[in-house]
């Protein structure tokens, strides 16, 4: 169904490659692990940012939409909302974005998104949309509350067959700015999803274009899931 080509995760990579030099800006932070792996926090130990939640939510898309802060709708509340516009809807939204990788090690939890999960095709949805990639660098989001282990990222590198070194992982919980915008950039994928589920043929699905308010930032994770879905 998806064309071969798509670079997801270099398209990702891309995206990253001057956050070392944005970690002020940005108000995140970037940590390197024993094995190698580069990990961006957008919102664990440190504030984060709008901009960084936007960010997040291009490198979730494999920088294959647009996502854009916009004016509220005075018809559904005061908030501004996050509109995201696709050519490429199930490559970026179902190939990548959808968080569908759950990562458990030994008293750590996250939800893995990004174009890493195309590369691990560890879901039955590859099959269904017919895409796989190999690359020899990945890039992942974890949506979390901890940073991850230096264990769990050496895990990660091995399930989607790159050198540790050649994984970039950014985290963010929930209940934070850049957090909170990322999962409410996923409109699209979340109807994407829901068709993808009732048989609907996706092959039909040219474009892609959503919008859905931001929340202020809850107190918890809980909270959280609840104001932004």
């Amino acid at each position: 169904m998806l064309p071969s080509g798509l670079h997801l995760n270099q398209r990702s990579l891309q995206l990253c490659q001057n956050l070392q030099n944005q970690c002020e800006e940005l108000r995140i932070a970037r940590h390197a692990v024993e094995s190698g792996t580069t990990v961006y926090d957008f919102g664990i130990e440190v504030l984060g940012s709008v901009e960084a939640g936007e960010l997040l939510a291009r490198v979730c898309l494999a920088d294959l939409a647009t996502v854009e802060l916009i004016d509220p709708d005075p018809t559904i509340g005061q908030w501004p909302r996050i509109a995201v516009t696709t050519d490429q809807p199930i490559a970026a939204c179902l190939a990548s974005q959808y968080a569908g990788w759950e990562i458990k090690h030994e008293g750590y939890f996250a939800m893995g998104s990004g174009p890493m999960r195309a590369a691990a095709a560890r879901e039955p949805l590859f099959e269904d949309i017919g895409y796989r990639e190999s690359t020899n660098v990945c890039v992942g989001v974890l949506e979390a509350s901890q940073l991850p282990p230096d264990e769990v990222c050496v895990d990660l590198a091995k399930k989607c067959d790159v050198h540790p070194k050649n994984l970039t992982l950014l985290v963010a919980p929930t209940n934070s700015m850049a957090g909170a915008l990322q999962v409410v950039a996923r409109s699209v994928e979340a109807v994407l999803h829901k068709l993808h589920e009732l048989d609907f043929d996706l092959s039909r699905v040219k474009h892609g274009r959503g919008t859905a308010p931001l929340p202020p930032v809850a107190d918890d994770a809980l909270a959280a899931i609840g104001v932004t879905n």
